[in-house]
């Protein structure tokens, strides 16, 4: 057997397994503690989220004071709905907690900022030319499905031999 050991004494840490927001309740987040003891009352950091766990039940709904070592237990108390597989920890005080959420958020931020340089139809053309791009992504977005459909069957029957037109559909109800 593997023999794997945590320490219950130190201050916990683990893996947001799913999170969502509920209308009466706000963000609750589903949780597995992997090392340490969560206590309700903590303040925890979860990738750009941080909060005071204001209540912790259990899988079947039951409020528990607090979750040991490789228990599943449901929070509430953070600011936003974390992403399923974020890391949480512990941390001190609330100004801690507070300082490191807004550093994940601003490298997020930068991190999107890089991804999504638009390129327009001139950039496009010029590296056509030069032989650098051969496929056009194009992303639809509708709020009626039948007329995105219909322009994305007129796209895609656009697509030369020199180029490829990738066509994504997104519907805005």
């Amino acid at each position: 057997m593997l023999e794997l050991k945590a320490n219950p004494h130190l201050r916990a840490r683990g893996v947001v397994i799913e999170g969502k927001l509920s209308s009466g309740q706000g963000p609750v987040s589903t949780i597995l503690v992997k090392n340490g003891t969560l206590r309700t009352g903590d303040m925890i950091l979860t990738g750009a989220h941080y909060g005071r766990v204001k209540a912790m039940m259990d899988h079947a709904g039951n409020r528990i004071e607090e979750a040991g070592p490789s228990k599943p237990a449901i929070i509430l108390g953070l600011s936003g709905v974390p992403m399923a597989g974020d890391e949480f920890f512990v941390v001190k005080d609330e100004k801690k907690a507070r300082t490191l959420s807004n550093l994940k958020a601003d490298e997020a931020r930068a991190l999107k900022m890089r991804a999504s340089k638009r390129v327009t139809l001139e950039d496009f053309y010029s590296k056509m030319k030069d032989g650098v791009t051969k496929e056009l992504n194009i992303l639809l977005k509708g709020d009626v499905q039948g007329s995105v459909e219909a322009l994305k069957a007129s796209l895609n029957e656009l697509s030369a031999r020199d180029v490829i037109c990738n066509v994504g559909r997104a519907l805005h109800m």
